[in-house]
């Protein structure tokens, strides 16, 4: 049987690797101007995928404000037309300003590749990631989770991180999502930095049904509302983190989705809980700044069981939608009123998390299995 030979790279890797030795023995150990020890760390490599320039030189920002946290070696991908092709970059890089006694430094290459390069890109992460390190590859732009060719890639690495946020086509995308994740799950965690983004959500809806009085209303659920974002000018709706959020709560609690319906500009779900109680799921979108789009903006939840009834919401409000309100209402009193600051906007707090875990996030992918199952459903919808 004939094995394909790998293909040919547009440079050498082992002359990276000798010029990075070459950087590493010239570098001084000490900045004595600071008076600071300069710390080679690596505890991971760092693969990011650009699409352009311009997102290249955003993502560097950001990765130069994670190396106190994650030192690493970063290798920068940026897709560029050929004519525009460059030769690596490679240099050391060292956080004199955020150290107080020792300053960590990184390795940094910058490789510019054809935009048609998927077929490169396993031997490049392979041939560049440190020994017994584990490996990250975050994707930056839409997830071209249809390709074949981007399998390979994926198993390259020890964890794929993507931001569905920036889905061209977002039902379709989760669909192919859940594939691709069933389909490198013995090599490869895949993460979704829109996920992350409800970590504040999970939280506070988990808070909400642990107020004393209204611990029943968990298992009595009957409708749950939820809105996201949708900016104007922007010609796609996402509803991915809804879909995500609604799995999350289908998932932990057992629902499952029986009839789906037009409900205005989204969708209404009818559920079944185990006790074989029917739950009403309303996802709609809403007009929000750009900031906002594609995110949720609030969820409500109604419970009744006997006489028993309460409301519970949760919403983003305040300045630039920086704050999570959350309000509990039986029939007659206000039980709980609650509100913090988030961060949900900021990537290097959400990168922090990410590169702290190499394994499967189970909790993801049992929301992204019933994510998966309402996007078919509304496709199916969407076709008749």
């Amino acid at each position: 049987m004939s094995t394909v030979p790998p293909p040919t790279l547009p440079f050498d890797i082992d002359a990276i690797e000798r010029e990075l030795a070459r950087l590493w023995q010239s570098a001084p150990l000490t900045d004595r101007r600071n008076e600071l020890a300069l710390s080679r760390t690596s505890v991971l490599t760092l693969f990011v995928h650009a699409p352009d320039r311009e997102r290249a030189e955003w993502a560097r920002d950001i990765i130069s404000r994670l190396s106190t946290h994650h030192p690493s070696r970063v290798v920068l991908l940026v897709a560029v037309p050929r004519e525009h092709l460059t030769e690596p970059a490679i240099s050391i890089q060292c956080n004199l300003g955020l150290a107080e006694r020792y300053a960590p430094c990184y390795e940094q290459i910058t490789i510019t590749l054809p935009v048609d390069h998927l077929v490169l890109l396993p031997s490049i992460l392979m041939a560049l990631a440190l020994p017994d390190l584990p490996a990250f590859l975050w994707w930056l732009g839409p997830l071209p989770c249809h390709e074949r060719r981007f399998i390979p890639v994926t198993r390259a690495v020890d964890r794929l991180i993507f931001d569905s946020l920036e889905s061209r086509h977002p039902l379709e995308d989760l669909i192919a999502t859940r594939r691709l994740v069933q389909q490198v799950s013995r090599t490869t965690a895949v993460s979704d930095l829109n996920w992350a983004r409800l970590g504040p959500w999970q939280e506070t809806t988990a808070r909400m049904f642990d107020i004393e009085h209204c611990r029943w209303a968990l298992e009595a659920i009957t409708t749950v509302e939820v809105h996201y974002g949708h900016w104007p000018e922007h010609s796609v709706r996402n509803p991915t983190q809804a879909l995500l959020y609604l799995g999350w709560l289908a998932s932990r609690l057992g629902w499952r989705s029986t009839t789906l319906l037009p409900e205005g500009d989204g969708w209404a779900f009818s559920a079944r809980a185990p006790d074989q109680r029917s739950i009403a799921c309303t996802i709609l979108p809403e007009n929000c700044p750009q900031p906002f789009h594609g995110q949720l903006l609030r969820a409500r939840f109604v419970a009744q069981h006997d006489r028993d009834a309460a409301s519970f919401s949760i919403e983003l409000s305040g300045q630039n939608g920086a704050t999570v309100r959350l309000r509990a209402h039986d029939r007659n009193h206000c039980l709980l009123e609650h509100a913090f600051h988030h961060n949900l906007l900021e990537m290097q707090r959400l990168l922090i998390g990410e590169l702290q875990e190499t394994g499967p996030d189970w909790l993801y992918e049992q929301a992204l299995d019933e994510a998966t199952g309402f996007a078919v459903e509304i496709r199916k919808l969407a076709k008749t």
